[in-house]
């Protein structure tokens, strides 16, 4: 993901820190590394009709020791016969070099068709597993390779999916756009799905994996919810794009897929210190929200805390000392979350209004 030139900056570099620039550092290293393996092993594992999608860590830039390789092979196109085929090439070489597998459920390391992506928002066919890919593909991914048309193609029609259901999206009286909120729905909707599907895998899993994936529930799960929101505000809030309103229906739909395109370019925490100033957010607060987020990155990266939270359950959670270090870690994050969307006088209007009811 990279930035894009009408997105404001925030005055206080706040990823300049160590930790952020070498958790992206990785983050490239990585991507480049695993196109290197790729275009050696499978060839031309891309096309104008598929891209190779990364999600999490990786597509974030926070990309530490022990981090899980979730990737798609992203379909826009007719089906082929080679598609399988060039699937389960890619499963091989990422076995071979020894990176970490997606989850068992099934999400990622595999094929998925723009078909459902795209048309298949609520009703019985969105299963969790399109949900997640669709939200997740708008809020933290990015395609490795130069390859990207069918990845560019796929994110812009989901934005425009969004957009086409929202029959309104200026104000009554045209002077301001309306926060799309069928879009942000699917957001909220997802942030809950994860937060009920953390019980069902603790259930399924027989609490294996219990502390790591509570800690991710906590600070990562919880920036992706927190900067899909700030996006959908954004749209309301934003004056650049307030003066490019226009009479023409399609090209008010079309300016705001522009916006929101601007903003799932960057990464979560890229999203969250570019609105900082805009909202006119303390710099204690801001201070206090991405040096904790640092923290967690840092217990992540280090192997023996990761290893003690992946075997931590939820009995023992208590009294261990790794864990409790995830829990005043998580207390700061959310103060500061709470802060921004609940006392901020832009943010908190527009929570109450759209975030509530």
């Amino acid at each position: 993901m990279s930035g894009a030139k009408s997105i404001p900056k925030a005055s206080t570099r706040l990823l300049d820190s160590e930790t952020f620039q070498t958790t992206r550092k990785k983050s490239l290293e990585m991507r480049q590394y695993l196109d290197d393996i790729l275009s050696k092993e499978v060839g031309k594992y891309a096309s104008p009709d598929t891209s190779l999608v990364v999600f999490g860590s990786l597509a974030r830039g926070e990309w530490t020791t022990g981090s899980d390789l979730d990737w798609t092979y992203l379909i826009d196109g007719g089906a082929k016969s080679t598609h399988l085929q060039i699937t389960q090439d890619i499963q091989r070489v990422f076995k071979q070099k020894n990176l970490a597998e997606p989850g068992p459920t099934g999400t990622f390391g595999n094929m998925a068709f723009s078909h459902d992506i795209i048309h298949q928002i609520g009703g019985q066919n969105d299963t969790n597993k399109n949900t997640t890919q669709r939200i997740l593909l708008l809020l933290e991914s990015t395609p490795i390779g130069e390859r990207k048309e069918a990845y560019e193609r796929v994110i812009r029609a989901v934005i425009d999916r969004y957009l086409e259901e929202d029959t309104h999206l200026l104000t009554r009286d045209s002077k301001n756009y309306r926060v799309p909120r069928f879009l942000l729905n699917d957001i909220v909707r997802f942030w809950r799905t994860m937060a009920v599907d953390f019980a069902n895998k603790q259930r399924d899993r027989a609490g294996k994996g219990w502390g790591l994936r509570n800690a991710k529930l906590r600070m990562s799960r919880k920036l992706i919810f927190a900067s899909g929101l700030l996006i959908c505000f954004s749209s309301s809030l934003d004056p650049e794009l307030r003066n490019k309103i226009s009479t023409d229906t399609n090209d008010v739909r079309f300016q705001l897929g522009n916006h929101i395109r601007d903003y799932v370019r960057l990464t979560p925490l890229e999203v969250v210190e570019s609105l900082v100033n805009r909202y006119d957010i303390p710099d204690s607060v801001a201070k206090e929200l991405f040096d904790s987020y640092a923290k967690f990155l840092r217990i992540l990266d280090d192997e023996t805390s990761r290893k003690a939270l992946d075997a931590l359950r939820s009995e023992d959670s208590e009294t261990d000392p790794t864990f409790k270090q995830i829990r005043e870690i998580s207390d700061a994050f959310k103060r500061a979350l709470d802060y921004i969307f609940f006392e901020n006088r832009q943010l908190a209007r527009l929570t109450r209004e759209y975030g509530v009811f």
